[in-house]
C-alpha cells in the first residue's frame, strides 16, 4: 500500500503544468553542438600523457563562462554537445551570440596556461555543425 501511495504522489506531482513565466522555448534551444579538431601546424604539440580538452561558452559581454564541458584523452576530431546541463550557474540562460573556447591542456583547471593550445569561434546558441579550430599555443 505504501508503494502505491508512494507511486500516486510522484505521479500527480510530476504532471503538474509548467508555470506560465517559464520561457520554455528558452531553455529547449540551449544547446550548442559541433567538432573540436586540432590544426595540423599543432599536432606536434599535443601533450605527451593525460591532457583535457576543455570546451567553454560565453556570451558576449561577459567573459564568465555560461557553461564548460571538460573531456580527459579525447581523439580528435571530438564532437561535442553542450547543453544546458553544462551550465555553471541555472539561473543564467544561453542564448543569442556566444564565443566558444576549446583548449588542449595538461591541467583539468579553468586558467589558462604556457604552453596550451586553443581555438575559438562565435556562433549562434541552438545551432549545430559548428567546427572549432584549435590553432593557437599560449606563450
Amino acid at each position: 500500500m505504501l508503494k502505491l501511495l508512494s507511486f500516486l504522489a510522484i505521479f500527480f506531482f510530476s504532471c503538474q503544468p509548467v508555470p506560465k513565466d517559464v520561457p520554455i522555448e528558452k531553455y529547449r534551444n540551449q544547446f550548442i553542438k559541433g567538432t573540436v579538431d586540432l590544426s595540423p601546424e599543432l599536432r606536434s604539440k599535443m601533450p605527451k600523457g593525460d591532457y583535457f580538452l576543455i570546451i567553454s561558452v560565453r556570451d558576449l559581454q561577459n567573459p564568465m563562462p555560461i557553461a564548460v564541458l571538460r573531456v580527459k584523452n579525447p581523439e580528435m576530431p571530438y564532437a561535442f554537445r553542450i547543453t544546458g546541463k553544462n551550465k555553471l550557474d541555472n539561473n543564467r540562460i544561453m542564448e543569442g551570440d556566444v564565443i566558444i573556447t576549446a583548449r588542449i591542456s595538461k591541467s583539468p583547471m579553468a586558467e589558462v596556461q604556457k604552453g596550451d593550445l586553443v581555438g575559438t569561434m562565435q556562433t549562434k546558441v541552438g545551432t549545430q555543425n559548428n567546427r572549432i579550430l584549435i590553432n593557437t599555443e599560449v606563450r
